[in-house]
C-alpha cells in the first residue's frame, strides 16, 4: 500500500468505512483477434475498496506529489490525441469492460447490490486548470449507484482535520500527526484560492 492510499484509507475509515486496499479483481476482456473472438481474463487493480451498511466504494487514488499532476491526457474523451495519453492508467473510467467487469466481480464478492455501488477518483495533485474538466467529465460517466466521484486534497484533508478534532480515540500516525500538529499550535488550514472555489460551485451544480 503507498503511503497517500493510507491517507485516503484513514479518510474513509473516519467516515465508517471498513477498508481494504490493493484489490484484484478478474476482468474477462475482447483480444484482437479478427478471424475469430477470443477473449482472456487479467487481473486488475483497484486501489481502495471500502464497504459500509449503506456503500460500497471502489476507488483510484492517486496521488502525483512532485509531479505535473493528474491531468486530461489520461482520460478518453478529453484528452489531446495528438498528444502521449496515459489512458491505461485510469482503465477503470476509461474502458467499458473493465467498469462492468469490475462491477460484476464487486457484485458477485461483497453482495452489495448496483445500487450501492459507486466509483471514486482520490486525487493528491492535479495539473493546473486540469481539475475542473477532469471533475466535469467524470461526473458525465454513470458507473453503479450514480456518476463518477472526484475527491481532491483540500476535501480529504477537511475530513482528517474534522476527524482528528473528534473525541473518538484513533490509534492512527496520520491522525495522531494532525493531533500533534493541532497541539503545537500549527495552522492547518490554508486560505481557499480561485481553483477551491471554481470547484465547490461545479459540485453544487452537479449536486442539484
Amino acid at each position: 500500500m503507498e503511503a497517500f492510499e493510507q491517507v485516503v484509507k484513514v479518510f474513509l475509515e473516519a467516515k465508517g468505512y471498513i477498508v481494504t486496499t490493493n484489490v484484484k479483481f478478474s476482468i474477462r476482456r475482447k483480444t484482437r483477434k479478427v478471424k475469430y473472438d477470443e477473449y482472456q481474463t487479467h487481473g486488475y487493480e483497484v486501489d481502495i475498496v471500502a464497504a459500509r451498511h449503506d456503500s460500497l466504494i471502489l476507488a483510484s487514488v492517486k496521488s502525483f506529489f512532485g509531479s505535473v499532476g493528474v491531468n486530461r491526457q489520461g482520460f478518453k474523451g478529453i484528452a489531446d490525441n495528438s498528444r502521449q495519453t496515459h489512458f491505461k492508467n485510469y482503465a477503470m473510467f476509461n474502458e467499458p469492460e473493465v467498469t462492468e467487469g469490475i462491477l460484476r466481480e464487486a457484485e458477485k464478492r461483497y453482495g452489495y447490490p448496483l445500487s450501492q455501488t459507486q466509483f471514486y477518483l482520490f486525487v493528491g495533485k492535479f495539473k493546473a486548470g486540469d481539475e475542473i474538466i477532469i471533475t466535469d467529465h467524470l461526473s458525465g460517466i454513470e458507473v453503479g449507484a450514480g456518476p463518477v466521484k472526484v475527491v481532491n486534497l483540500e476535501n480529504i484533508v477537511e475530513g482528517l482535520l474534522d476527524a482528528a478534532q473528534s473525541k473518538t480515540y484513533y490509534n492512527d500516525p496520520v491522525i495522531m500527526t494532525l493531533k500533534t500538529l493541532k497541539e503545537a499550535g500549527v495552522q492547518l488550514k490554508p486560505p481557499k484560492d480561485d481553483t477551491t472555489v471554481a470547484i465547490q460551485a461545479l459540485r453544487a451544480k452537479l449536486q442539484k
